[in-house]
């Protein structure tokens, strides 16, 4: 990612996050409220990797690395609190724990130096299963007609809209070689996508109908 649109990237995470703040009271009750500490530290892995990289061009790929592993356990995480099926939870579990084995796998056998392809797509592949899941539990539950109004909903839109478009950009980087313009545009419109979701759920949602 250039410095440019690492910069872009960042002021959208960095605004999102003041809105999560600024907002909190509207999810303080419901398993959402963990979101804003999870953005806070988004923020920081991006500006300290963008330090290392054009800063001091010290190598960053470990950093992103294992912000990958614990940014999709804390989607796991929340997925697991939000849903109330037992078979879903279970399943979320079971990703849980799958994904964790290729975490390791990757640190083990995978050279830090490069980005863990293999570790993302896997979890992004259960992120996409996981928010399927959540929509299914808001479509046939009692809170369709105040769906707007749910942060999860907006959470769990970003995320499918964000890796629908990331899963093929991994699995055929390898073929297709995107690079420069086409890849940093392609980057910056996910990321708008994903933080523009967040945003629209932390000025629409409603105290009332964001608690457990």
């Amino acid at each position: 990612m250039s410095e440019n649109s690492l910069s872009f990237v960042i002021g959208l995470e960095i605004v999102t996050a003041i809105l999560a703040t600024f907002f909190s009271k509207k999810y303080n009750a419901s398993s959402e409220r963990y979101f804003v500490y999870f953005l806070w530290f988004t923020v920081l892995i991006e500006v300290s990797g963008g330090l290392m990289r054009f800063m001091f061009s010290v190598e960053n790929f470990w950093l992103y690395n294992i912000y990958m592993v614990v940014g999709f356990l804390f989607y796991f995480y929340w997925y697991y609190s939000i849903l109330k099926q037992k078979s879903f939870q279970k399943t979320v579990l079971i990703f849980s724990i799958l994904f964790t084995g290729v975490a390791l796998w990757s640190f083990v056998f995978q050279n830090w130096s490069e980005y863990h392809k293999y570790t993302f797509v896997v979890g992004a592949l259960f992120t996409l299963i996981a928010a399927v899941f959540h929509f299914w539990q808001l479509l046939y539950g009692d809170e369709i007609l105040i769906i707007k109004y749910k942060l999860s909903f907006w959470i769990s839109t970003g995320l499918l809209l964000f890796y629908m478009g990331m899963v093929p950009f991994m699995l055929l980087s390898r073929y297709f070689k995107l690079t420069g313009t086409n890849y940093y545009i392609l980057i910056i419109s996910l990321n708008s996508i994903l933080y523009g979701c967040y945003i629209i759920g932390f000025l629409w949602a409603k105290e009332k109908y964001n608690r457990f």
